[in-house]
């Protein structure tokens, strides 16, 4: 209890300026201190689906390993604090603190913690509240040590740790963590402290920049540990698993109630080339003529699916497209041309298309255009087990300008 209105009135205009020096950092929201981790990949196999997700939770990870850094470094940050303060006139002319009756209580770990998100990083807040020294001074006075003022200070200690959040699935790892004192408010604790006129000495120095330096002085110099005891907490995200299993981006932002959200992304890395084959037959009726290049008339070409449904089926061609050569065959009632489309991927479905150049051979027929007959349309899915890949078939509609007609089967399927 304070002994002298004298003394409450300094400490009170002392108390309502430091206040105002309170660290409340812009927009920071409290936190639990989660980590959701989502892995989100395409199966592009199955080029109709969306990415698929899967989340995992790691409930107050990031509070829960600060917490446990700031309880292991309490005794650290205290003997900081001691050698400061002990030191030969630490807090003025003739003011040192003794060494001996020295009290210092670290207060409790928060049960939440400030987070913001700035786009690569994350910033999280560590503020702890009722932390509390108690301590003995020397006097710049003739009444020797029965003299010396006791007093106690309580203050808070905010630590500020920068979180980086690679674009790739390294793990992740605090970059710099940032200590600072703040809202420091003295207590006398006996007469000599309530009458001796020097205290105001002793009032500047926690008052003013000096206290607060220190304390940050002793804060830092114990953050390589800190940040070596939460860099080990965040190791249980296991990101270099999820790196195997081919998530290779990564992503940050802020899930609901502040909490700290990470997106592992698997790049689509779909294969355009291989050394799978599809062959392609164009037919048409006979008797409605043939291209006047033969076969050449035709190329074949494919493509594969590189994005999901989501972002609009993006596709890549694929392989070599292939020429046809030579005169058109016959089959029954129909005319054919075989071509080939060669160094294709296996196991996912490829895109197969036809195109015409050249003219028509014959009068009296309307080239109408190409279309893929049978299931497909056009699409085959190849594989590398040696077994012959079934033919995609395009028609090429002809039709007579004349009356006529010239009834014919359609082509058999293969």
């Amino acid at each position: 209890m304070l002994h002298s209105l004298r003394f409450r009135a300094v400490v009170a205009a002392f108390v309502l300026a430091e206040a105002t020096m309170l660290l409340s950092p812009a927009g920071a929201s409290a936190s639990g201190g989660d980590v959701v981790v989502t892995k989100s990949g395409w199966d592009y196999t199955h080029p109709a689906n969306n990415p698929v997700s899967t989340t995992t939770n790691y409930p107050g990870l990031v509070l829960t390993a600060v917490n446990g850094a700031f309880n292991s470094e309490k005794a650290a940050i205290c003997a900081a604090i001691k050698a400061k303060l002990t030191y030969a006139n630490a807090m003025g002319p003739g003011f040192t603190a003794h060494p001996n009756n020295f009290v210092c209580n670290p207060g409790a770990p928060p049960s939440s913690l400030g987070v913001s998100f700035n786009g690569s990083a994350f910033v999280v807040v560590y503020t702890i509240t009722g932390n509390y020294l108690e301590l003995t001074t020397t006097t710049p006075t003739a009444f020797g040590s029965y003299g010396d003022p006791r007093f106690s200070v309580s203050f808070n200690t905010t630590l500020t740790a920068k979180i980086s959040v690679p674009t790739q699935t390294a793990p992740l790892s605090v970059q710099s963590v940032i200590g600072s004192i703040s809202n420091a408010q003295l207590d006398s604790h006996n007469l000599p402290a309530d009458l001796i006129q020097d205290l105001a000495s002793v009032i500047a120095f926690f008052g003013g920049p000096n206290f607060q330096a220190m304390g940050q002085d002793a804060l830092d110099s114990t953050s390589v540990n800190l940040t070596s005891y939460v860099n080990s907490a965040l190791g249980q995200l296991n990101l270099g698993q999820v790196a195997s299993q081919g998530y290779t981006r990564l992503a940050g932002s802020l899930a609901n109630g502040g909490n700290l959200a990470l997106t592992a992304q698997k790049p689509t890395n779909v294969p355009t080339r291989g050394a799978a084959n599809a062959p392609v037959i164009v037919e048409w009726t006979y008797g409605s003529g043939a291209p006047t290049n033969g076969c050449a008339a035709f190329s074949a070409s494919a493509s594969v699916q590189v994005g999901p449904a989501s972002a609009g089926s993006p596709t890549a061609p694929a392989g070599t497209a292939g020429t046809g050569s030579g005169v058109p065959g016959q089959a029954g009632a129909w005319q054919r041309c075989e071509l080939n489309v060669s160094g294709l991927p296996t196991g996912l479905p490829v895109r197969v298309t036809v195109s015409r150049s050249g003219g028509w051979n014959k009068s009296g027929y309307t080239i109408v255009g190409l279309a893929p007959y049978g299931e497909g349309p056009g699409t085959v899915t190849l594989t590398g087990n040696g077994a012959s890949t079934p033919p995609v078939v395009f028609l090429l509609d002809v039709q007579p300008t004349t009356i006529h007609t010239i009834a014919t089967p359609p082509p058999a399927r293969r």
